[in-house]
């Protein structure tokens, strides 16, 4: 975790001194406004820790409007290094001068900021039918999938009601949570949870942690999902119904945090009647090819879709079985990726908003 921290320090110091350097070759400052500017950039490059530090203190009436603040900041500025070296490519070719390039680098890393911000309200739904021999012909079973909705500091009542809103209109058989739902001191937002808890469907609610419920703390994060109505499961299985299986691991940063998290799905899934139809429940879409005669079904979230499109679909596709969707592993056997409702970081998405999964499981005959 350190070492992540460290890492992240350090791009985005670069990423600082690079807005720096270009406010500088664009205007003639004195050593006083150097030396404000410098200190402006360390403080907003240091933020995004100060902020985290604050919260997980309790200080929640600093951390949480100083969150919003540095996490709009961080969106902008890293639009600002991206579009700034795309200008710095042009003017090899051509000549505008560095006022003149440092204003076409502001304008459109503005517009991308207000856009990227605009999407994260736009929720998606995508809808999937799977059909299988483990449920009686024509039996339909509805699972609402819902990943990342980061309820914190930034994330609030909002995206509650988005999911709320779907949840109403489809009126799904059962509610299943892959990880991330909380990411921040959760004091005096109890609400929230509230809001979450009234949702009841028929066969329940299930949920597995992420690596931001044990970055914030996992104990708080389990007492506000279990106020909601989730059953957490950790490294567990439970027959759902006398139709299905759903059971869940945590994610491995808890493992590396040293909170002894329940990772190992084989062993959870070797215990399962496979005569059902199983759902596994984790954080990351990461599938061991060994599990697969256990289950049918793994539901994953954590992606974001990369955030910005291109890092999706480049990138996490080399990481991860795919960045959002759903994807065949074997004859029958699938996972589907939610690109989750809320973000961890800015409030901003590039082309890759929002979204919940509607899953539709149709019995079949054999």
């Amino acid at each position: 975790m350190l070492l992540f921290v460290l890492a992240f320090l350090s791009f985005y110091a670069s990423v600082h001194y690079y807005l720096y350097r270009k406010v500088n070759q664009a205007f003639v400052f004195g050593l006083w406004s150097r030396l404000v500017l410098g200190l402006f950039l360390s403080f907003a490059t240091l933020s995004p820790v100060i902020w985290r530090v604050l919260d997980s203190k309790g200080v929640v009436e600093l951390s949480r409007p100083l969150a919003f603040v540095a996490l709009l900041w961080m969106g902008f500025v890293i639009y600002f290094f991206l579009v700034g070296v795309v200008v710095d490519l042009y003017r090899r070719f051509h000549s505008p001068g560095p006022r003149k390039a440092l204003l076409i680098t502001l304008t459109l890393s503005l517009l991308l900021s207000a856009y990227s911000h605009a999407e994260t309200y736009y929720l998606q739904v995508y809808r999937f039918t799977i059909e299988t021999p483990k449920l009686p012909p024509g039996r339909e079973l509805k699972i609402l999938h819902i990943s990342d909705l980061h309820l914190g500091p930034i994330m609030r009542g909002e995206r509650v009601e988005m999911v709320r809103k779907v949840y109403d209109r489809e009126k799904p058989d059962i509610v299943l949570a892959t990880g991330d739902m909380v990411d921040g001191n959760m004091k005096g937002l109890e609400y929230l949870a509230d809001m979450l808890a009234q949702m009841r469907p028929p066969l329940g609610k299930f949920a597995v942690l992420g690596n931001h419920e044990f970055y914030v703390g996992h104990e708080q994060a389990i007492a506000f999902l279990e106020r909601a109505g989730f059953k957490v499961l950790r490294g567990e299985a439970t027959a759902v119904g006398g139709l299905l299986n759903v059971a869940g691991v945590d994610d491995p940063a808890g493992e590396r945090l040293g909170y002894g998290a329940f990772t190992d799905e084989l062993k959870v899934l070797k215990g399962v009647d496979t005569s059902r139809f199983t759902v596994l429940l984790k954080h990351r879409p990461e599938v061991r090819r060994e599990v697969l005669p256990y289950v049918d079904l793994v539901l994953a979230g954590h992606t974001h879709g990369g955030v910005l499109f291109f890092v999706g679909y480049t990138v996490l596709r080399l990481l991860y079985e795919t960045d959002r969707g759903i994807k065949e592993l074997a004859p029958g056997k699938f996972i589907v990726v939610s690109k989750g409702v809320g973000t961890g970081g800015p409030p901003m998405r590039l082309l890759s908003p929002p979204d919940v999964v509607l899953i539709t499981l149709r019995g079949q005959s054999l």
